[in-house]
Protein backbone atom coordinates (compact mmCIF):
# COMPACT_ATOMS: atom_id res chain seq x y z
CA UNK A 1 0.00 0.00 0.00
CA UNK A 2 1.42 3.35 -0.97
CA UNK A 3 1.19 6.54 1.04
CA UNK A 4 -1.13 7.97 -1.59
CA UNK A 5 -4.28 6.04 -0.57
CA UNK A 6 -4.24 6.90 3.16
CA UNK A 7 -3.57 10.55 2.34
CA UNK A 8 -6.48 10.68 -0.09
CA UNK A 9 -8.74 8.89 2.42
CA UNK A 10 -7.75 11.43 5.10
CA UNK A 11 -8.45 14.28 2.67
CA UNK A 12 -11.86 12.84 1.80
CA UNK A 13 -12.85 12.31 5.44
CA UNK A 14 -11.71 15.80 6.44
CA UNK A 15 -13.66 17.28 3.54
CA UNK A 16 -16.75 15.27 4.49
CA UNK A 17 -16.47 16.51 8.07
CA UNK A 18 -16.16 20.11 6.85
CA UNK A 19 -19.26 19.66 4.72
CA UNK A 20 -21.13 18.24 7.73
CA UNK A 21 -20.16 21.33 9.74
CA UNK A 22 -21.68 23.42 6.96
CA UNK A 23 -24.90 21.38 7.22
CA UNK A 24 -24.96 22.01 10.96
CA UNK A 25 -24.81 25.74 10.24
CA UNK A 26 -27.94 25.35 8.14
CA UNK A 27 -29.76 23.89 11.14
CA UNK A 28 -28.35 26.62 13.37
CA UNK A 29 -29.81 29.27 11.07
CA UNK A 30 -33.24 27.76 11.68
CA UNK A 31 -32.68 27.75 15.45
CA UNK A 32 -31.47 31.37 15.32
CA UNK A 33 -34.47 32.50 13.27
CA UNK A 34 -36.97 30.69 15.50
CA UNK A 35 -35.44 32.14 18.65
CA UNK A 36 -35.49 35.69 17.33
CA UNK A 37 -39.03 35.35 15.92
CA UNK A 38 -40.46 33.90 19.14
CA UNK A 39 -38.69 36.58 21.19
CA UNK A 40 -39.97 39.36 18.90
CA UNK A 41 -43.55 38.00 18.96
CA UNK A 42 -43.55 37.69 22.74
CA UNK A 43 -42.07 41.16 23.18
CA UNK A 44 -44.56 42.75 20.79
CA UNK A 45 -47.63 40.74 21.73
CA UNK A 46 -47.31 40.04 25.44
CA UNK A 47 -44.57 42.41 26.57
CA UNK A 48 -42.42 39.44 27.60
CA UNK A 49 -38.80 38.92 26.68
CA UNK A 50 -36.91 35.66 26.51
CA UNK A 51 -33.74 36.23 28.44
CA UNK A 52 -30.54 35.14 26.76
CA UNK A 53 -31.76 35.19 23.15
CA UNK A 54 -29.23 37.89 22.23
CA UNK A 55 -26.37 36.07 23.92
CA UNK A 56 -27.26 32.70 22.38
CA UNK A 57 -27.69 34.39 18.98
CA UNK A 58 -24.13 35.70 19.17
CA UNK A 59 -22.89 32.19 19.94
CA UNK A 60 -24.85 30.78 17.00
CA UNK A 61 -23.55 33.49 14.66
CA UNK A 62 -19.97 32.58 15.60
CA UNK A 63 -20.71 28.95 14.80
CA UNK A 64 -22.25 29.97 11.46
CA UNK A 65 -19.16 31.90 10.45
CA UNK A 66 -16.39 29.65 11.68
CA UNK A 67 -18.04 26.30 10.91
CA UNK A 68 -18.81 27.51 7.39
CA UNK A 69 -15.26 28.55 6.53
CA UNK A 70 -13.77 25.05 6.11
CA UNK A 71 -16.51 24.02 3.68
CA UNK A 72 -15.77 27.04 1.49
CA UNK A 73 -12.23 25.71 1.16
CA UNK A 74 -13.54 22.23 0.28
CA UNK A 75 -15.73 23.68 -2.45
CA UNK A 76 -13.01 26.16 -3.50
CA UNK A 77 -15.51 28.98 -3.24
CA UNK A 78 -13.29 31.21 -1.18
CA UNK A 79 -9.62 31.74 -0.45
CA UNK A 80 -8.38 32.48 -3.93
CA UNK A 81 -5.35 34.69 -4.30
CA UNK A 82 -5.35 35.91 -7.87
CA UNK A 83 -3.84 39.37 -7.70
CA UNK A 84 -0.29 38.14 -8.05
CA UNK A 85 -0.78 34.56 -9.24
CA UNK A 86 -2.73 35.39 -12.41
CA UNK A 87 -0.33 38.12 -13.51
CA UNK A 88 2.81 35.97 -13.33
CA UNK A 89 4.01 33.47 -15.94
CA UNK A 90 2.44 30.00 -15.83
CA UNK A 91 5.84 28.46 -15.09
CA UNK A 92 5.70 30.09 -11.65
CA UNK A 93 2.19 28.79 -10.93
CA UNK A 94 3.21 25.70 -8.97
CA UNK A 95 5.88 27.34 -6.77
CA UNK A 96 3.54 30.26 -6.07
CA UNK A 97 0.71 27.88 -5.16
CA UNK A 98 2.97 26.08 -2.68
CA UNK A 99 4.16 29.39 -1.22
CA UNK A 100 0.57 30.58 -0.82
CA UNK A 101 -0.45 27.29 0.79
CA UNK A 102 2.41 27.60 3.27
CA UNK A 103 1.49 31.22 3.99
CA UNK A 104 -2.16 30.27 4.47
CA UNK A 105 -1.19 27.39 6.74
CA UNK A 106 1.06 29.65 8.83
CA UNK A 107 -1.53 32.40 9.25
CA UNK A 108 -4.49 30.13 9.93
CA UNK A 109 -2.33 27.97 12.20
CA UNK A 110 -1.39 31.00 14.27
CA UNK A 111 -5.03 32.05 14.48
CA UNK A 112 -5.99 28.54 15.61
CA UNK A 113 -3.22 28.54 18.21
CA UNK A 114 -4.23 31.91 19.67
CA UNK A 115 -7.95 31.12 19.69
CA UNK A 116 -7.36 27.79 21.47
CA UNK A 117 -5.25 29.59 24.05
CA UNK A 118 -8.02 32.15 24.49
CA UNK A 119 -10.67 29.44 24.84
CA UNK A 120 -8.64 27.55 27.43
CA UNK A 121 -7.88 30.76 29.33
CA UNK A 122 -11.57 31.69 29.27
CA UNK A 123 -12.53 28.23 30.54
CA UNK A 124 -10.02 28.23 33.40
CA UNK A 125 -10.92 31.80 34.43
CA UNK A 126 -14.66 31.09 34.12
CA UNK A 127 -15.17 34.27 32.09
CA UNK A 128 -18.74 35.29 31.39
CA UNK A 129 -20.37 37.78 29.05
CA UNK A 130 -22.07 40.57 30.93
CA UNK A 131 -25.62 41.11 29.74
CA UNK A 132 -29.17 40.22 30.69
CA UNK A 133 -27.95 36.67 31.19
CA UNK A 134 -24.40 35.78 32.08
CA UNK A 135 -23.19 33.23 29.55
CA UNK A 136 -19.76 31.62 29.71
CA UNK A 137 -17.38 32.88 27.02
CA UNK A 138 -15.46 29.66 26.55
CA UNK A 139 -18.09 27.97 24.32
CA UNK A 140 -18.00 30.79 21.76
CA UNK A 141 -14.22 30.94 21.86
CA UNK A 142 -14.05 27.17 21.46
CA UNK A 143 -16.32 27.37 18.39
CA UNK A 144 -13.95 29.88 16.82
CA UNK A 145 -10.95 27.69 17.68
CA UNK A 146 -12.64 24.60 16.23
CA UNK A 147 -13.43 26.50 13.05
CA UNK A 148 -9.84 27.64 12.66
CA UNK A 149 -8.57 24.13 13.43
CA UNK A 150 -10.76 22.70 10.66
CA UNK A 151 -9.47 25.46 8.39
CA UNK A 152 -5.91 24.34 9.15
CA UNK A 153 -6.88 20.75 8.36
CA UNK A 154 -8.55 21.82 5.11
CA UNK A 155 -5.41 23.73 4.13
CA UNK A 156 -3.44 20.52 4.65
CA UNK A 157 -6.08 18.73 2.53
CA UNK A 158 -5.52 21.29 -0.24
CA UNK A 159 -1.80 20.53 -0.09
CA UNK A 160 -2.45 16.76 -0.20
CA UNK A 161 -4.77 17.09 -3.19
CA UNK A 162 -2.26 19.34 -4.94
CA UNK A 163 0.65 16.98 -4.31
CA UNK A 164 -1.15 13.70 -4.98
CA UNK A 165 -3.90 14.50 -7.50
CA UNK A 166 -2.54 17.68 -9.06
CA UNK A 167 -5.65 19.69 -8.14
CA UNK A 168 -4.55 23.31 -7.97
CA UNK A 169 -5.59 24.82 -4.61
CA UNK A 170 -6.51 28.25 -5.95
CA UNK A 171 -7.32 27.78 -9.64
CA UNK A 172 -10.86 28.41 -10.71
CA UNK A 173 -12.46 25.83 -13.00
CA UNK A 174 -14.83 28.04 -14.96
CA UNK A 175 -16.15 25.16 -17.06
CA UNK A 176 -17.13 23.22 -13.93
CA UNK A 177 -18.81 26.29 -12.43
CA UNK A 178 -20.83 26.81 -15.63
CA UNK A 179 -21.83 23.11 -15.69
CA UNK A 180 -22.89 23.34 -12.03
CA UNK A 181 -24.92 26.49 -12.65
CA UNK A 182 -26.62 24.98 -15.70
CA UNK A 183 -27.36 21.83 -13.71
CA UNK A 184 -28.96 23.95 -10.95
CA UNK A 185 -31.07 25.82 -13.49
CA UNK A 186 -32.38 22.57 -15.01
CA UNK A 187 -33.55 21.33 -11.60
Amino acid sequence: MSVREPLLRFAERASDFSRSLARITGLLIIVLMLGVIVDALLRGGAGLAIWGVLEVSVLILLALIYFGLPSTVVLRENFRVSIIADALPKSLGIPIAWALLLLQLAIVGMLAWFTWRSAIYSFTREEVAIGMVQIALWPSRTLVALGFTMLVIQTVVLAIEFAVKGVHPYAVDLEKEIRDELGDLKQ
